[in-house]
C-alpha cells in the first residue's frame, strides 16, 4: 500500500505573476507533502496577456523550489506554443524536472475567444510513489450547461478507464450559487464512476463565496476532505492507495 500527501491551496488568483508567483512559491516552500496543487491559471491569471520570458523563469523558479522542498506542484497556468495559447496544468517533480503537462480540452465559450483547446488526454507516472494519476482543467470535468454546447466526452471516465489512482482536477468556477449542486455532485458521481481519487482545488474570489469547496473526493463518491467556501483555505489529506 502506498500513501500519498496531498496538499490543496485555495488562493485567491490575480491577473499578473508578480501577484501569484510569490505565494505559490512560499506555499511549495512551506510544504510537507507528496503533491501540491493549486488552481486553474493560478500563476499567470485568467488571460492572454502574459509574457513567455517571464513565464519560463517562473516556470524555473517552482521547479527549484519543488525540488528543495521534495514535493511535486501541480500549477495551472497560461502556456504558449506556435503563437497559441493553451489553459494548462504543469507537472513539476521533486526532482526539478518537468513530469508533464495537461493542456485544457474543453475550454468555456469565453476561454476560446483567447485560447485553443489542447489534443490530448493524457496520464502521468510517479515512480517514487509507484501511482498513476491524470490532471483535468476547471470545464473539462463537469462540461457545465451554459458555458458552450460541447458534447461531453467523460474525460473523468476515460481517465479512470485507463487506471489512473488520483485526478488532480484545477479549477476556478467562480461564484454563481446556481452552479454549487451541479458541481458537487458531478464530482462525487464521476469519482465513483472512475473508481478514483479526485483531489480538486477551486481559486478563491476575494470577499466573496465560490461555488464549490476545495477538497478529495473517495473512490465512493464521498468527499474526504472539504475546505470552506469563503476565502483562501488550505488542506491537507493522505490518501491510502492499494
Amino acid at each position: 500500500m502506498a500513501t500519498v500527501r496531498v496538499s490543496g491551496i485555495q488562493m485567491s488568483v490575480g491577473n499578473k505573476k508578480s501577484d501569484n508567483l510569490p505565494r505559490i512559491l512560499q506555499h511549495i516552500q512551506e510544504s510537507d507533502c507528496d503533491f501540491i496543487v493549486f488552481p486553474e491559471m493560478s500563476l499567470t491569471g485568467p488571460n492572454n496577456d502574459f509574457s513567455d520570458s517571464r513565464t519560463l523563469e517562473a516556470w524555473d523558479q517552482i521547479a527549484a523550489a519543488c525540488r528543495v522542498s521534495y514535493t511535486v506542484g501541480v500549477v495551472g497556468t497560461g502556456s504558449r506554443a506556435d503563437s497559441i495559447t493553451y489553459i494548462q496544468s504543469r507537472i513539476f517533480g521533486d526532482d526539478g524536472e518537468v513530469i508533464g503537462t495537461h493542456e485544457k480540452l474543453i475550454p468555456t465559450e469565453s476561454e476560446r475567444e483567447w485560447c485553443r483547446p489542447g489534443s490530448k488526454l493524457k496520464t502521468f507516472e510517479h515512480q517514487g510513489k509507484e501511482i498513476t494519476f491524470g490532471c483535468l482543467c476547471g470545464n473539462d470535468l463537469w462540461v457545465a450547461p451554459g458555458f458552450g454546447p460541447y458534447p461531453d466526452p467523460r474525460l473523468s471516465h476515460q481517465l479512470g478507464e485507463r487506471g489512473v489512482d488520483i485526478i488532480f482536477h484545477l479549477n476556478a468556477s467562480g461564484t454563481d450559487s446556481s452552479y454549487s449542486a451541479y458541481y458537487e455532485a458531478n464530482l462525487e458521481l464521476r469519482a465513483r464512476e472512475a473508481n478514483c481519487y479526485i483531489v480538486t482545488v477551486n481559486a478563491a474570489v476575494p470577499h466573496n463565496i465560490v461555488n464549490v469547496p476545495s477538497g478529495v473526493i473517495s473512490p465512493e463518491g464521498e468527499w474526504v476532505a472539504k475546505t470552506q467556501v469563503d476565502g483562501e483555505q488550505k488542506f491537507n489529506y493522505d490518501i491510502v492507495l492499494d
